[in-house]
């Protein structure tokens, strides 16, 4: 049996496992959180259910039979239309969470408009490549624009929101700088994968790269997408006793 193979279809169903139980602990945990906070129980589960409903809509691809098949088919289209949904909410839930959705609206803009063209352009990028669709140049043309959008989503998350946390004035403070020191590296590290994935295929295009590029990203889901969320939650959480 192919090792690579048996790996990520195991991980794939693991990240999915993961998921629904982080659904639930969202719902069924939503007590915890005051009625300022409740709406970051909503963002985390919706993120989660998203990712849920694209992973069920993915399995017959991650089945052994297909993973070691000579014709090996892989989800790329499945994953980009879940992300292009499912992102954006990640990246607003810390702004809803630390009010920033309305006192800085047009960096939430920025932030969710980078998050836009860094998908369409990832998703070009790699369609284009692995069915042939247009020119190696063009790919790496759409590479550098996602790559460009995501370097911008890394600043914004370490330079930018830090300084304006700087200037709240207030018990929230603390808790909030933990939340996006977390965040902001789940962005900058977490999110690293993507992209190196993306590039590692260009230059081989191989089924034993492919399977791990796979496998990575599963991993990825199951610690940028969660991990995101449930940091929020639990902010949101301690934020809540605060109030109380």
């Amino acid at each position: 049996m192919n090792i690579l193979a048996f790996a990520t279809s195991y991980t794939f169903e693991l990240t999915l496992i993961c998921m629904i139980a982080a659904s639930m602990y969202f719902l069924l945990e939503r007590y915890k959180l005051s009625d300022k906070y409740k709406s970051i129980s909503t963002l985390a589960f919706t993120t989660v259910a998203l990712a849920i409903i694209e992973y069920f809509g993915m399995r017959e691809f991650f089945d052994l039979e297909n993973l070691t098949s000579a014709n090996v088919n892989y989800p790329t289209e499945f994953r980009y239309l879940t992300w292009l949904i499912s992102t954006p909410i990640m990246l607003y839930t810390f702004f809803v969470l630390s009010g920033f959705n309305k006192i800085y609206k047009k960096t939430a803009l920025v932030t969710l408009c980078l998050n836009f063209a860094m998908i369409v352009s990832g998703f070009f990028a790699e369609m284009s490549f692995s069915n042939n669709l247009a020119s190696f140049n063009f790919s790496l043309i759409m590479f550098a624009i996602g790559f460009s959008c995501w370097v911008g989503i890394v600043y914004i998350y370490n330079s930018v929101l830090p300084s304006y946390l700087a200037k709240v004035k207030s018990k929230n403070q603390k808790y909030l700088k933990h939340c996006l020191e977390s965040l902001a590296k789940i962005v900058t590290f977490g999110w690293l994968i993507y992209p190196a994935g993306l590039l590692i295929s260009f230059y081989d295009p191989s089924v034993e790269t492919a399977l791990m590029r796979e496998l990575v990203y599963n991993l990825g889901d199951l610690f940028n997408k969660i991990g995101f969320v449930i940091i929020c939650f639990f902010c949101a959480v301690k934020l809540s006793k605060l109030r109380n």
